[in-house]
């Protein structure tokens, strides 16, 4: 630098601080730029190899969220579910964005939220956020603003105009040798039903009846996803289940396809495996080859005796606390867990 024909040296101080000050603004800029496509806060998300599901294969991914639920279906013909989206808490949307990210899922077609408690819809406004959606199941609350949690995810929905319709017995998603259906709640119009007794009374034994129980099969694979659906909800299903058998008529039929409640593989435990989220002759009657029981550290005692007494009758349960993410993969003749 000159001043006057005389060059002045900078100290080394000075230069130091126009160094760091100019590495700072560049740092700031590329966060701007980053912050346009990526998440800033989620970024080691999107630091991951990504995969993608082979056509003709129906893969089911079981995140460990902790005490909460997610699960993210990439279907046969290539379009993706997801059922819920943990509770919220950093760590945990950091896992659902990472596994996401792995799996290559730019866009879920179907999100699918299942109850209105925190560790199901947490985590769903910030992937709402960051996720393209194709279309939304939500449940029947009249009260919007019955968590702050489910309150935030409704309100992300409609700043990005996502459609939706009700998660309900009637409503569901079907593609080439698959389809996925409503079990629980009834229709949303009942007079007598889960919703109308969520909206009436909001008690917590209601907003649990009025959780999303549903069904997925693929091949001579199914699923079962219970969310935290308490012991009469399944009782009901059990009961209306008997009920269509003593008619000879199609149970949930959706579009052609019934269900076979007798059929099931793999089935999620009710509420984390608690103690009022269980019913043994649910379990008596779909059979389960494998049950998995999203879970993490708790003070209340999940899962309980009583849920695992009613679940080890028929298979030794899989824990997301102790067995991390959990897969399974399914073709048109059979599954694997991996």
């Amino acid at each position: 630098m000159k001043d006057g024909g005389k060059k002045i040296k900078l100290s080394k101080a000075v230069a130091s601080v126009l160094i760091s000050v100019s590495v700072l603004i560049i740092f700031i800029v590329a966060l701007l730029i980053t912050e346009i496509y990526i998440p800033v806060k989620y970024l080691t998300a999107y630091f991951v190899k990504a995969e993608q599901n082979r056509y003709g294969i129906l893969r089911v991914n079981y995140v460990n969220v902790g005490f909460g639920d997610c699960i993210l279906i990439e279907l046969p013909d290539g379009k993706t579910a997801l059922i819920d989206g943990g509770d919220g808490a950093y760590p945990n949307t950091l896992s659902v964005l990472k596994v996401l990210n792995s799996r290559g899922v730019k866009k879920i077609d179907y999100l699918i939220c299942s109850s209105v408690k925190p560790e199901h819809c947490g985590g769903l406004s910030d992937l709402v956020e960051y996720k393209d959606i194709g279309y939304a199941f939500i449940p029947y609350c009249l009260n919007t603003r019955i968590t702050s949690q489910y309150r935030s995810f409704i309100n992300k929905l409609d700043e990005k105009g996502v459609p939706r319709s009700y998660a309900c017995v009637g409503e569901g998603i079907s593609g080439e040798g698959y389809f996925l259906t409503f079990l629980s709640p009834c229709n949303y119009l009942s007079p007598n039903g889960e919703y109308a007794s969520l909206n009436k009374n909001p008690s917590a034994a209601n907003i649990e009846n009025a959780s999303a129980v549903i069904w997925l099969e693929y091949g001579e694979t199914s699923f079962a996803f219970t969310s935290d659906v308490r012991s009469e909800g399944l009782k009901r299903i059990v009961e209306d289940y008997k009920i269509s058998e003593e008619l000879n008529q199609p149970y949930c039929a959706y579009k052609g396809n019934d269900v076979n409640l007798k059929n099931c593989d793999i089935i999620t435990a009710a509420g984390h495996g608690g103690e009022e989220n269980t019913y043994a002759p649910w379990y008596d009657l779909t059979k389960p080859e494998q049950a998995i029981i999203s879970v993490g550290k708790n003070y209340s005692g999940y899962p309980s005796n009583v849920a695992l007494s009613d679940i080890c009758n028929y298979c030794n349960p899989l824990y997301t606390m102790y067995d991390g993410d959990i897969t399974v993969t399914a073709d048109a003749e059979g599954y694997k867990i991996l």
